[in-house]
């Protein structure tokens, strides 16, 4: 029976494998391998919950086991509970601390909870352990191919872990560290197709030279090279998108918290938001999600925000009402994938700063009604002059896989929000079912996308 089940697991077959790996357990529930084969299934159809349960489980039984907490901190991770998720694969190195994997995920844990120096030493300890590290394997036998993804540790990555659910190829992570000297020849022998993940400029832009130098000497298709990933700062997306017919780009620019306070001075007589007047949009470089990001009315609230907030760099730009006729606004989201424009959701709310899982959304079924209509049909909203302006933006960024937040004003123009490799697409839609199929093409696309510069690599 457990032979079976693992030939339908590895065959992508997850339904058969799951109901095998139930009755193996059912007749003996010291099965651990069918029990850890069944969480797996169980994560990678999104029932985390579940499979949380099992590994628990395993743990009060076997407290030791090492593969059992990195199951569990994975599961936790994609649940975003990031204590509960340290904590369990700080176990997996009390049980080995020569786990390059485990040191690596504590790192990136440990930075997020501003635990730096705790942070740097986990890392230079997985640099020095290890090859890179395998996140996701070949479901259906042998792999199409190989792919390695660069990675930032800490910070400023594109999301990937729910790219990989369920794939025809496996996948390696490898850290990028400024001065760490990588066996480039393993590199190439072992790869097919390289991902640079390291998408945001603002938190992880010092590693882009190195990524560079590194993807030169692998010499494989890469996917989102890093010097496109360079002109991908606010500032700079705004600059290049300016000059493109019924698009407006607000005018944005970078300043370090010196250059701030010094032009907010109040003897200062030039008016700091020259050539722009307020109301004007405040960030703390670096965020996303809405966090330290405001409006802000004059210059007593500016100064406000900047001492509140007290950051090494901020982003200042141009408000543009994008209310709709009927007093809403909306923010629509699109995934750019080798060259197509696959639309994602759309937030709708009654406030400026949107965010899709803020919004009164699920409880309003017109709104619902009108982000399906838009998956479903997005030519029905942005006509051919809207998506002449998206190509034209396509063209500008030069990106193999990322992302727009954008909004169409009263006159029928595309205002760009963002435009980066920072874009979040997931599957955990279950109050909103109807947009699994935008999802799933997005998906489909990026393993197409991969598929095809492995092609390529084969002619090499």
């Amino acid at each position: 029976m457990l032979d079976a089940a693992f030939a339908h697991h590895q065959a992508g077959r997850l339904l058969e494998a799951e109901a095998l790996y139930r009755y193996a357990i059912e007749a003996d529930p010291q099965r651990w391998g069918a029990c850890l084969n069944l969480t797996k299934i169980l994560m990678l159809t999104g029932r985390v919950e579940q499979a949380q349960r099992w590994l628990r489980w395993r743990l009060e039984h076997t407290p030791e086991d090492a593969t059992a907490h990195r199951q569990l901190g994975f599961a936790y991770a994609s649940q975003n509970q990031l204590g509960l998720a340290l904590r369990h694969f700080q176990s997996v190195i009390e049980e080995d601390p020569r786990d390059a994997g485990a040191h690596e995920v504590v790192a990136h844990l440990l930075q997020g909870f501003g635990r730096l120096d705790e942070a740097k030493s986990n890392l230079q300890r997985s640099v020095a352990l290890r090859d890179p590290v395998q996140v996701g394997h070949a479901l259906g036998g042998t792999p199409s191919f190989r792919v390695l993804m660069l990675f930032a540790p800490g910070a400023g990555n594109t999301p990937f872990i729910e790219l990989l659910r369920v794939v025809k190829y496996n996948v390696h992570m490898l850290s990028v560290v400024a001065g760490v000297e990588y066996n480039v020849e393993s590199l190439r022998a072992s790869t097919d197709v390289v991902f640079n993940l390291i998408g945001d400029v603002d938190n992880a832009g010092n590693l882009l030279e190195s990524a560079a130098q590194l993807l030169a000497q692998i010499g494989k298709p890469v996917v989102n090279r890093p010097e496109c990933i360079a002109l991908t700062g606010r500032q700079s997306v705004s600059e290049r998108l300016a000059s493109i017919g019924d698009c407006i780009a607000p005018p944005t620019w970078r300043y370090s918290i010196d250059e701030m306070r010094l032009a907010l001075r109040e003897d200062d007589p030039s008016p700091f938001t020259s050539p722009c007047a307020y109301p004007l949009l405040v960030r703390r470089a670096g965020t996303h999600g809405g966090k330290d990001f405001d409006k802000v009315e004059d210059r007593a609230a500016l100064c406000a925000f900047v001492e509140q907030t007290a950051a090494p760099h901020y982003y200042v730009s141009k408000y543009i009402d994008y209310r709709s006729a009927d007093g809403y606004f909306r923010k629509y989201r699109f995934m750019f994938v080798d060259g197509e424009i696959l639309p994602y959701h759309l937030a709708i709310d009654d406030k400026w700063k949107i965010h899709h899982a803020a919004t009164d959304m699920v409880n309003q079924e017109w709104m619902q009604n009108e982000e399906r209509a838009f998956l479903d049909a997005p030519d029905s909203v942005f006509g051919e002059r809207q998506y002449a302006v998206l190509r034209a933006i396509r063209d500008a960024i030069a990106l193999d896989y990322w992302g727009i937040d954008c909004a169409l004003d009263r006159n029928g123009f595309v205002v760009v929000f963002e435009a980066n490799a920072t874009m979040l697409v997931h599957p955990r839609n279950e109050k909103f079912p109807y947009k699994r199929p935008a999802v799933a093409r997005i998906k489909r696309a990026y393993d197409a996308m991969l598929e095809r510069r492995a092609a390529i690599a084969r002619l090499l």
